[in-house]
């Protein structure tokens, strides 16, 4: 067993933002264990989106049935399983969502497969894998070190890799045969529900102006929503914020909330406790301002200001308006 499986997510038409980090994290695996990464697609009517994913230069698998038209545990495990028995892949990797731990313990379950969740990264070390994951509330980072002759189900945090962007050229679509019969499907989709207000989705913004409890109160935040606009950014906050529902839950970046790998983040008024850094610590530019100098924020921050935000900011704002 030296390939890998990686299991697609998309929803209406649209891959999610975890699929090309499941294939950079795939990819590097497969080239470690000596095996190839395959992609499986499952759903009905998804030929297209099949062969988009060809274009990530790794072979994909297209399993469509009508079982399939939406995410369903039992749908998605019989689907799997005839893949998984088929290609004895070393590992087969989900992103770590909703959907995705709810769909990985039950293949595992169903399979008999030993399963590893929520890994920042993964590693080969002679015969076994070795897993990056985080403990203790975000306070231990611990190697796992997997050994074992059956296929292991990997979830990885979204977040944790950069996503793999297609390639030059294109690889093969396969159709795998899917056989389900309906009655082994014990979920019935209804419908998709929809927050009654869109919110920003924090994963896939290039630039953020996180607030803190530096700002002192709720009606400080137009000042960092009016700096985030000026400079093309979107507004996030600190666990304590969305705590006292200054923002939505949506709009939380940490361990509990969002891991985020934004172009520039710029945390305003944030301590930099372990929990929040664990989700932005990989931007690319990191501001942080700060009236402690002693602060850990400034740990992980490239460039640091010691300064009231409340005043720092309206001045940058001038500067930008002029």
């Amino acid at each position: 067993m030296k390939g890998v499986l990686i299991i697609a997510e998309h929803l209406e038409g649209r891959l999610a933002p975890s699929t090309p980090e499941l294939i950079t994290t795939g990819r590097s695996l497969a080239a470690a264990l000596g095996g190839a990464a395959r992609i499986a697609v499952l759903g009905s009517g998804v030929r297209e989106l099949a062969d988009r994913l060809a274009g990530y230069t790794l072979d994909v698998l297209l399993a469509e049935h009508p079982a399939l038209a939406e995410y369903t545990g039992d749908g998605y495990v019989r689907a799997v399983r005839g893949i998984v028995e088929s290609n004895s892949p070393r590992a087969i990797l989900v992103a770590h969502t909703s959907q995705g731990y709810d769909f990985a313990s039950a293949l595992a379950g169903a399979m008999d497969l030993p399963l590893v969740t929520n890994c920042l990264g993964l590693d080969v070390d002679g015969d076994r894998l070795v897993a990056t994951r985080r403990l203790l509330n975000e306070k231990v980072q611990a190697k796992v070190e997997i050994h074992s002759e059956r296929p292991i189900v990997v979830t990885m945090r979204p977040g944790a890799e950069k996503p793999m962007g297609p390639g030059r050229g294109m690889m093969t679509v396969t159709a795998v045969p899917v056989v389900i019969e309906p009655s082994a499907i014990r979920e019935t989709f209804l419908r998709l529900e929809r927050p009654q207000v869109q919110d920003i989705d924090l994963s896939g913004a290039d630039i953020i102006v996180s607030a803190g409890r530096g700002i002192q109160k709720k009606e400080n935040l137009v000042l960092i929503e009016e700096f985030a606009k000026a400079i093309g950014g979107v507004v996030g906050a600190s666990r304590p914020l969305t705590d006292m529902d200054w923002l939505p839950k949506t709009r939380q970046v940490g361990q509990s909330g969002k891991t985020v790998r934004p172009k520039l983040y710029v945390a305003c008024g944030i301590s930099g406790a372990m929990q929040h850094v664990a989700g932005m610590k990989d931007a690319s530019l990191i501001v942080a301002i700060n009236t402690d100098p002693t602060a850990p924020i400034f740990e992980v921050a490239h460039v640091g200001f010691v300064a009231d935000v409340l005043k720092l900011l309206p001045a940058t704002l001038k500067e930008l308006k002029a």
